[in-house]
């Protein structure tokens, strides 16, 4: 029986998905943990593997195009097997089944052709007129551009395969377009997944430039958390001096190669959270959402802006392991390369800046989680124990939480859970 293959959910974010490359072509064998395609997602780059054996009977999804998370884009079985392909992307109520013999040969798939319906003049001085029985050749990033823009594809000349309307045809288009809006021309309106790799002039000496896929994702998420959830912080400052010591002592056997002083800090925030759960938790639905695990996001720099590796079960990971675990997924991240499971799943986040000599700071809240630590550099300063001044090694850490599930108690008592490990390490072994 043929299986459909449906767009995951690649990352907690993710609401579609571009193929950029079908890795095996139709009527290819296939095996379960076979890379099928690389889909581009908000974030990053990400691999789809098959989890069933069978033949590549159809691809419904061609690379170039994108589909939303749970629409069929192919289809699996045993070669020459009747497959039902449905219009619907996620099974809902549906016109007519359109039911086809898949041979094994493999297919190109057929250009995409689209109905262009009337639309309004636009300040931007281009408008569509009607030509609702027309069927035009265009590729999807092209019909992408030019529907943002409102350009009538039907008056574009294609210079693509057989007349096809690409991408260039339809900036073309836009460039020969009056100048509008105290100048500026309308192609530097692009959304930022379609914007030309150069920046416009503002005109008054400095430049526009777009946002990228990712940076608009994290402006998007961000502005909804501040605007749904009222932050409430709470501040502690931690001794770092016995987890410094514990660090150099730790990092000299080979299984704790590459330990940091974050990777204490990871194993405190889980130590913290299990003792006071009601902080890893979230709004829902209008209801306080708890989830089984601590799976703890490190949010992680790279070039383009921020990636969220997910630590599963960092409360109950070996501190070997954990090192291990959570330098193998930032160094994923960072080369490009993370798996599906990398960017989803996240209950907690933390946002380390001790390396930037940061004495401060707050941190937003991740939406679709309940608090976030902000930790700071660890500065030399003295310190009063016993009556008497030594020099010491402290840490700001900053907890933001939701206040509409999670109040001042229990933001205390996490943090006073956090400063206890990293204050008395021996507790995180």
């Amino acid at each position: 029986m043929a299986t459909e293959i449906k767009m995951p959910q690649l990352s907690d974010t993710m609401d579609s998905g571009k193929i950029l490359e079908w890795k095996v072509p139709e009527g290819t064998a296939v095996s379960r943990g076979d890379i099928l395609a690389e889909v581009e997602t908000d974030k990053a780059n990400l691999e789809i593997e098959s989890f069933f054996n069978g033949t590549l009977l159809k691809i419904m999804t061609p690379a170039g195009s994108t589909a939303n998370v749970g629409e069929i884009i192919a289809v699996i079985g045993e070669p020459g097997e009747s497959v039902q392909t449905s219009s619907s992307a996620k099974g809902d109520a549906t016109p007519s089944l359109e039911t086809e013999t898949i041979t094994a040969a493999p297919q190109q798939p057929t250009a995409v052709s689209e109905t262009v319906t009337p639309v309004a003049h636009t300040s931007k001085g281009l408008s569509v007129v009607e030509h609702g029985s027309s069927r035009i050749k265009a590729s999807p990033l092209a019909k992408k551009v030019a529907e943002h823009h409102q350009v009538n594809l039907s008056g574009v000349q294609g210079t693509g395969p057989n007349g096809r309307i690409v991408r260039r045809d339809v900036e073309a288009a836009l460039s020969s377009t009056p100048q509008c809006d105290g100048g500026q021309l309308a192609r530097q309106e692009y959304p930022p997944q379609l914007a030309p790799t150069v920046s416009p002039s503002t005109g008054n000496g400095g430049t526009l430039t777009p946002l990228s896929k990712m940076r608009e994702t994290i402006a998007r998420r961000m502005q909804e958390s501040v605007t749904t959830a009222p932050h409430f912080y709470v501040t502690t400052t931690v001794d770092m001096g016995e987890a410094t010591r514990l660090r150099l002592a730790l990092k000299e056997r080979e299984e704790y190669k590459g330990i940091s002083m974050n990777h204490l800090v990871i194993k405190a925030v889980g130590y913290a959270l299990k003792r006071e759960p009601r902080v890893n938790a979230a709004m829902r639905d209008g209801q306080i959402f708890q989830p089984e695990g601590i799976n703890i996001g490190i949010i992680t720099a790279i070039e383009d802006g921020l990636l969220i590796p997910v630590l599963r079960n960092a409360d109950s990971l070996p501190l070997k392991d954990l090192v291990f675990e959570a330098r193998a997924a930032i160094d994923r991240v960072r080369a490009g390369r993370p798996s599906a499971s990398d960017l989803s799943g996240g209950t907690f986040s933390i946002s380390n800046m001790g390396m930037f000599d940061v004495e401060n700071f707050t941190a937003i809240i991740n939406p679709g989680q309940g608090g976030i630590l902000a930790v700071s550099a660890i500065k030399e300063q003295p310190i009063v124990k016993n009556g008497n001044i030594i020099p010491g090694a402290l840490m700001k850490a900053t907890v933001s939480v939701d206040h509409r599930i999670i109040d001042g108690i229990m933001a205390s008592s996490f943090l006073k859970h956090f400063k206890e490990a990293l204050e008395l390490p021996a507790l995180l072994m």
